[in-house]
């Protein structure tokens, strides 16, 4: 093709790509328009990605980069292809067996994204480009590298649930052609002109603002700016009850109690509360304050991701450290935590901003200990957030600050004296709600509510919850056999949650431990990471299904800088690393990113986050909207109740707005009405099991 035939076609398709997504987003109002339209909200995505496919085609042919541009769309609309086929509740499983047309469609996308990186392989600079790479990262470790890559491709806790050791292995397999599948397209990509001319250095500023405005994209679209899991109900109600300047609300009427009656929601000689710790919830009250607990997250995120480049800048350098920050403004897994009213993007924004201050604590320079102190008292909020992470991360990093490197026990001394001043709040909360400084609200709570020592921490049989969890939490009690599979799985869940790549989103870090040479950091780095997956391990719960490996969020950091430094390693020895190669690798890694911020994330959103878990947005929007007044709505629903409860002013009576009351068997709506005499007893039902797509 001539220059301008391809500028023609690039043109042709980014112009069909706009107006796939016109024709898509109109079908909206076909019904009303009495033509029919049968897209559910997955197709919709799916028609999104063709387009988005269609369009970064587009662009490389302007660029005057066909082959590119063929690979760039097989890669993009296969790995679209491959999440269209996957399961995203609970443990993400591949349909290994299409049942509809559209599914078998997309086994036909995958299909042609082998061939077409097949034909591209075939080619001569291929072959040389091949031979050249096994000479330079060595055929053993790529061997080596590929088992890593297929070993944590699938959750096996499902397949350990259900005995199905057979069908783990089926998926296992196929998930190793999958992910070979797309790193040969990658491979490929390098040995065709690229359309780009590398990563371009940008004020980290740039990636802050987006993590910004796209965690807020999907607080909107996806989580509709409400909780969906029980603990960020907790979360909002004991943010509320700080807001107005309380510990705890008064006990709820009687009439009313088996109506407000939620899980991690307490109540105690008359008090009513959240079973959850008091760290997170300080910080959303100042959020509730002014009506937008929403943005909390989300720029906390931002602030993270400067935090985290400064970080990286200081110990790695600017290249590495513009990685980071760009792998974390793609995160999808940073992203979605955002999004949400989860403690976890706290807790890292805390954690980046002590280690910050404490690389800015020059020895002996004029505001040394005023930022260890700082730092000591952002680790001590951490430990009233999650008593955990702030015991495992405060005890490394106070290790730091007293034999790491300038480290003396002068330094140490105010970082403690922070710690300490915040982290000694907790034991006052405790005894304030419990009656004892080391017992906590939630440990409280659990042994009332399953069994005295349910929540205790290690290994034994009364340990966890009560029968019924199913994969959760595979049997009673907890053993070593239980926290190695957790380890496994939470693993599994990384590889997936990540960055979102369809090669693995541990493949950089894959790369760092096989090519890379560790500096010392590196090994702070390594050890943050060994002792948060131990201490997790040794907890009954490892959650995974909701935010991905959420309880391993205070090593998030580690993950994405060891991977920016794995990148490094693979730069470096990438054949062709005079100029042109990094080019060619830049923009390999530039599609990856962008695959899992346009594809993985926006499927996240559509597929598992809106609505996820029961949590539907009738009652918020009919709230906002003023449709109850301050009506006593006494409720019935198909979906968690969680979706009413979020709605209720910790001081219920003393508060404008309805108060949301479920309707249980004994509710008696004249007791409601006479305890509270100044509102209307109204009855509401939903129907939301016919609302699911």
């Amino acid at each position: 093709m001539t220059e301008t035939q391809m500028r023609l076609a690039g043109g042709t398709l980014s112009l069909a790509s706009i107006v796939l997504v016109v024709a898509t987003l109109l079908t909206g109002f076909l019904p009303a328009l009495s033509i029919e339209a049968d897209l559910a909200p997955l197709d919709r995505w799916a028609i999104a990605v063709l387009a988005l496919a269609l369009y970064v085609a587009g662009y490389s042919l302007r660029r005057e980069a066909p082959a590119f541009a063929l690979l760039a769309f097989v890669f993009l609309t296969g790995g679209g292809a491959q999440l269209y086929m996957t399961e995203p509740l609970w443990f993400q499983t591949l349909r290994l067996t299409p049942e509809r047309w559209r599914e078998w469609l997309m086994v036909g996308l995958m299909a042609f994204e082998g061939l077409v990186a097949a034909l591209v392989l075939t080619r001569p600079a291929a072959r040389e480009l091949l031979s050249r790479s096994v000479d330079k990262l060595g055929i053993g470790r790529i061997i080596l590298f590929a088992l890593l890559s297929f070993a944590f491709a699938v959750p096996v806790i499902s397949y350990i649930g259900r005995g199905a050791f057979a069908a783990y292995l089926a998926h296992v397999a196929a998930g190793a052609v999958l992910i070979s599948l797309h790193g040969v397209v990658l491979v490929a990509m390098a040995v065709v002109k690229s359309p780009v001319s590398g990563l371009h250095r940008i004020s980290p500023v740039v990636p802050a603002a987006f993590t910004v405005v796209a965690s807020l994209a999907l607080s909107f679209f996806a989580f509709e700016r409400m909780p969906h899991v029980q603990d960020e109900v907790a979360y909002l109600f004991q943010a509320r009850t700080f807001a107005g300047g309380a510990l705890t609300a008064p006990a709820p009427p009687e009439a009313a109690l088996a109506g407000l009656d939620y899980y991690l929601l307490d109540i105690k000689d008359g008090r009513w509360f959240a079973a959850t710790l008091p760290g997170w919830p300080a910080a959303l009250s100042l959020g509730v304050l002014v009506g937008l607990q929403w943005l909390i997250n989300p720029i906390l995120a931002g602030l993270s991701v400067l935090l985290a480049y400064d970080i990286t800048r200081r110990k790695a350098g600017g290249e590495q450290a513009d990685l980071v920050a760009l792998t974390m403004a793609c995160s999808p897994w940073l992203l979605a935590a955002a999004a949400s009213y989860m403690p976890h993007t706290f807790t890292l924004f805390l954690l980046l901003v002590s280690w910050w201050m404490i690389l800015r604590s020059n020895p002996h320079g004029p505001h040394e200990l005023r930022r260890l102190l700082v730092a000591g008292l952002a680790m001590g909020w951490i430990f009233a957030a999650r008593p955990l992470d702030g015991v495992v991360l405060g005890g490394l990093t106070g290790l730091w600050v007293l034999a790491g490197p300038h480290g003396t026990k002068r330094r140490a001394v105010p970082y403690v004296i922070g710690c300490a001043l915040i982290g000694g709040l907790l034991l006052i909360y405790n005894h304030a709600i419990t009656g004892s400084m080391f017992s906590l609200p939630l440990t409280d709570y659990l042994d009332r509510l399953w069994q005295p020592g349910a929540n205790a921490y290690g290994f034994g049989r009364e340990i966890g919850p009560p029968e019924g969890w199913g994969a959760l939490d595979l049997w009673r009690g907890h053993s070593p056999l239980e926290a190695v599979i957790n380890v496994v799985n939470l693993l599994v869940s990384l590889q997936f949650e990540l960055l979102g790549w369809s090669v693995g989103s541990l493949a950089l870090v894959f790369a760092f431990l096989l090519w890379q040479r560790p500096r010392a950091f590196d090994g702070v780095m390594l050890i943050v990471i060994a002792a948060v997956m131990l201490s997790v391990g040794l907890y009954w719960f490892a959650d995974s299904y909701y935010l991905g490996p959420r309880y391993w969020f205070p090593a998030a950091f580690a993950f994405f800088f060891l991977g920016a430094r794995g990148y490094e390693a693979l730069r470096t020895r990438f054949p062709g690393a005079d100029g042109r190669g990094f080019t060619r690798i830049d923009a390999i890694i530039g599609v990856c990113c962008f695959f899992g911020l346009t594809v993985f994330t926006p499927w996240r959103g559509v597929v598992k986050y809106h609505e996820y878990g029961g949590f539907h947005a009738t009652f918020v929007q009919a709230a906002r909207a003023g449709d109850f007044g301050n009506d006593v709505v006494v409720y019935d629903t198909a979906g968690d109740i969680g979706s009413a409860m979020v709605l209720n002013d910790p001081w219920l009576a003393g508060s404008d707005g309805p108060i949301f009351v479920l309707r249980t068997p004994d509710t008696d709506l004249e007791a409601i009405g006479a305890a509270f005499p100044d509102r209307n007893v109204v009855a509401y039902a939903t129907d939301w099991e016919s609302r699911k797509p």
